[in-house]
């Protein structure tokens, strides 16, 4: 299941739920409320601090000491991801462990449990990449930590808000219009499509190109599955600052859940008279957006 590691935990965990920095609703499917602009708002302000300090070498490594684990199903690739580098970026180790989902037989639920509840003693946070649902939530209820489901991927909310960000900055006046082209019940574009209407824009959504419809301010081109491309009224947008923006975000989110988990157990266990920080545990930071 986990290779090059095995062994036998015992169970224990307590659970707290700590939200998160993106936590407008989920983008999983609940029933929710629309997002609200000052929280739209609050998350840019956080990433572009991060982005000014990036820029002028002030970031620091406000991650130093901490671990990140990113589960794969399959062999790592030559060229590290945009979540281990921004994580990378913000002083965390980061280990790419290779991990196999087990088959759905009680003995491979156990052995996930346990294997759950190690990932959370070693780390400090997990990201699950693509590994299926079931196990995602499997890790999330044993692990103890923050759990992202696919923290640097283009379904992600995480990158919803980064294109939706790179848009706000190149608005140039309230009231602009997006053109949306492509599937609308995409886990991105449903992330994306309340919250650019949270933030005032008139959404025009088009699975087809349609003539007749090109006045819109931008265009968002979601034809070509996960990769978006943004258009303004002077051509597309700069892509190395949407990827910017991308890695930004992701950051916001690690800091926000690890810093503030790591406090919130450490002030658990003082309160308790124990010196187990690891005693507060929470849900899984699927960075949640958007439930529909």
């Amino acid at each position: 299941m986990l290779t090059a590691i095995k062994a036998s935990i015992a169970a224990g965990n307590t659970f707290a739920d700590v939200e998160s920095v993106l936590s407008i609703p989920s983008h999983r499917g609940c029933a929710g409320e629309p997002p609200a602009a000052e929280d739209i708002l609050a998350i840019f302000a956080a990433a572009r601090r991060l982005r000014e300090d990036a820029r002028a070498g002030t970031i620091g490594k406000p991650l130093h000491g901490k671990n990140l684990a990113l589960l794969l199903d399959t062999p790592p690739g030559e060229e590290t991801s945009a979540l281990h580098r921004a994580a990378q970026e913000l002083g965390a180790r980061v280990s790419e462990v290779r991990f196999t989902d087990p088959a759905g037989s009680a003995s491979a639920k156990d052995d996930l449990r346990g294997l759950a509840r190690m990932l959370g003693r070693m780390y400090d946070a997990i990201d699950c990449g693509t590994l299926a649902p079931a196990s995602v939530r499997q890790i999330e209820q044993e692990a103890g930590v923050p759990v992202y489901e696919g923290l640097g991927l283009d379904h992600h909310p995480a990158k919803a808000l980064a294109d939706l960000m790179t848009l706000c900055e190149h608005r140039p006046a309230p009231g602009a219009s997006i053109r949306f082209l492509g599937d609308p019940t995409t886990a991105r574009a449903r992330a994306f499509l309340p919250a650019a209407r949270a933030m005032g824009f008139e959404m025009r959504t088009e699975e087809r190109p349609q003539a007749g419809s090109e006045d819109a301010t931008f265009v968002v081109d979601a034809t070509h599955g996960p990769h978006w491309s943004l258009c303004g009224p002077a051509g597309p947008l700069d892509v190395l600052r949407c990827s910017e923006n991308h890695r930004c975000m992701m950051q916001t989110e690690l800091l926000e859940t690890i810093v503030k988990v790591n406090s919130g157990a450490l002030a658990a266990a003082r309160t308790q008279g124990s010196s187990r920080a690891g005693s507060c545990a929470i849900s899984r930071h699927e960075s949640s957006l958007l439930r529909y």
